[in-house]
């Protein structure tokens, strides 16, 4: 079975082994009391939003709406902190607010929850104040050691958030950044200044600034004016992988065909100016239907058997993600079955350098129209030849 990942553009074709798994949604079942180890509840808090586990203690720590936890290996309760409701408007600014704006209570939506093991800190961001971040003592999260006047993730419950730490400008694989994909809002005058994927510092002096800024580049990508409203990109997943980070995305198939399909979206990990950015469709199929939807993901090691189906070792990366197929070809609502393919990512950056060739021999297009103007690509002859 095959997965078809292309560039955009009709020319260039290119497949992906991938195993392949049907998996229905069912509803769930009551689960017997043996079934479950240990849970943790809140009846203050309607919805939980995000999970991170310390690899070396094994605590866990919990974002919410308007909570956060952090819990025992085994889910005990240890401390809780309550970050909202707060008084709040979208026409203030991270610092401040004009003197005639009436604020009202908002909830803390959490959108980012991400370890810093450099420094054992716990970096958490949510909705208020233009998406801002705190930095919490990874022993106590009720310590507050850094407030980040900084509009990092989105500022509204529904708009989509990324956040990973990986490699990263000036010094990589020695300097770590914190990865970040924001679906624009629109929703404020300050949004536009949000980059849609960027690399931000960890450094105390410039914490969640971006991390490399020149005049027209730095560590940062943004979709451009004319686009940001009618082009909306979901961040469903990022992860990093041999030099490279990644995002996994659904978007629209262009700007002017309501079509939504997956992206990959790539940058180099010491690139300074993203000028090695880029994309590329995927998608799970199977002989009669084309799952366009990704859901979910997750990279691990591939270990022995699916290692051997893949034609890899077993300690290469592989992509594990569930996909959706749309209700209709023009929607991004999911049907209720699902797929889960497997990807050797080894595979997928062969896929990325073909296409990056393909481009050299003047074949497909390069550009993305919603962050510059497409052209066709030129055929580039070697001085050496």
């Amino acid at each position: 079975m095959e997965s078809l990942v292309s560039v955009s553009g009709k020319q260039i074709r290119l497949f992906l082994t991938i195993l392949m798994i049907l998996v229905p949604r069912l509803p769930s079942a009551g689960s017997t009391p043996a079934d479950i180890v240990q849970r943790f509840h809140d009846s203050e808090v309607e919805r939980m939003n995000h999970l991170v586990v310390d690899k070396n203690t094994g605590r866990v720590y919990v974002g919410a709406v308007n909570r956060l936890y952090q819990l025992s290996p085994d889910l005990n309760p240890v401390v809780k902190v309550v970050t909202g409701p707060q008084g709040d408007s979208t026409v203030c600014s991270m610092i401040d607010c004009p003197q005639e704006t009436q604020k009202k209570p908002v909830d803390n939506v959490n959108k980012a929850l991400v370890i810093d093991y450099t420094t054992t800190r716990l970096i958490s961001c949510g909705i208020l104040f233009q998406g801002m971040c705190t930095v919490r003592n990874l022993h106590n999260i009720s310590d507050v050691v850094q407030e980040v006047r900084e509009a990092v993730v989105a500022n509204n419950p529904t708009a989509s958030t990324v956040a990973f730490i990986a490699p990263g400008p000036p010094n990589p694989p020695v300097s770590q950044v914190m990865y970040v994909g924001v679906t624009f809002t629109g929703n404020s005058p300050y949004r536009s200044e949000v980059p849609a994927v960027s690399s931000r510092s960890l450094d105390k002096d410039k914490m969640l600034n971006i991390a490399e800024a020149a005049v027209t580049t730095g560590t940062r990508m943004y979709v451009n004016s004319l686009s940001r409203e009618r082009y909306p990109i979901n961040y469903i997943y990022g992860f990093s992988s041999g030099g490279f980070s990644y995002f996994l995305t659904t978007q629209m198939k262009n700007t002017d065909t309501a079509i939504y399909i997956s992206k990959l979206v790539r940058v180099c990990h010491d690139d300074e100016h993203y000028y090695s950015y880029s994309e590329i469709p995927i998608n799970c199929t199977s002989d009669v239907k084309i799952y366009n939807l990704v859901q979910a993901a997750y990279v691990g090691k591939a270990g022995s058997v699916l290692a051997g189906d893949l034609g890899i070792t077993a300690q290469d990366d592989v992509l594990f993600a569930v996909f959706a197929e749309g209700n209709v070809t023009s929607s991004d609502v999911p049907k209720p079955v699902s797929a889960l393919c497997v990807y050797s990512l080894k595979a997928i950056r062969r896929k990325f350098m073909t296409n990056i060739q393909k481009c050299f021999t003047g074949e497909g297009q390069r550009g993305l129209e919603f962050i510059s103007p497409s052209h066709k690509c030129i055929s580039t002859v070697s001085n050496d030849q």
